[in-house]
């Protein structure tokens, strides 16, 4: 993703059985996308730096959410507490309707541009950087809407922090 990201947020919604992922950009763009069970299960050991599949090390020796536990409570609180605003004039480069996530690829993975790429069965989806900063932070975020969720799956020990985020 080349623009900035300004704020994340992850929400379960009961009657669909899914988490609504939206991110909007510094330049006013606003990605969303449902996340499944099924796929989440398969994102979350992805987030915490392990092939989904085979449980192996995706990239080194460190845990990808590592960066973020470390930091300093207080300096996170300001960064989570505020909701998620959607800004006027929002331009949807993926539509106004979420897309339905279903494919995970990782891109450039031994270099500091490593990416990962959420995408729908066809069309485009959502690039991030894969680094420890970004993959903590959802992580925090997608623990938050499992919890809601109920859905029982396996997350290393997360804080509690609230469900949106604002990127400074």
């Amino acid at each position: 993703m080349s623009d900035q990201i300004k704020q994340i947020q992850a929400s379960y919604h009961p009657i669909e059985d899914r988490i609504l992922f939206r991110l909007h950009t510094q330049q006013r763009q606003c990605l969303q996308a449902w996340i499944t069970r099924r796929f989440l299960n398969l994102l979350i050991p992805a987030l915490q730096g392990q092939h989904p599949q085979t449980g192996e090390a995706i990239v080194g020796n460190t845990h990808p959410a590592e960066h973020a536990l470390r930091q300093e409570k207080a300096q996170l609180e300001g960064d989570f507490e505020q909701h998620y605003e959607a800004p006027e004039e929002m331009e949807y480069p993926l539509g106004e309707t979420p897309i339905l996530l279903s494919k995970m690829t990782f891109r450039n993975l031994n270099s500091a541009e490593a990416q990962l790429v959420l995408e729908p069965e066809e069309g485009a989806g959502i690039q991030l950087n894969y680094n420890p900063e970004l993959t903590g932070v959802l992580l925090k975020i997608l623990a938050k809407a499992l919890n809601k969720a109920d859905w029982r799956l396996a997350l290393d020990p997360l804080m509690e922090l609230p469900e949106n985020m604002t990127l400074q």
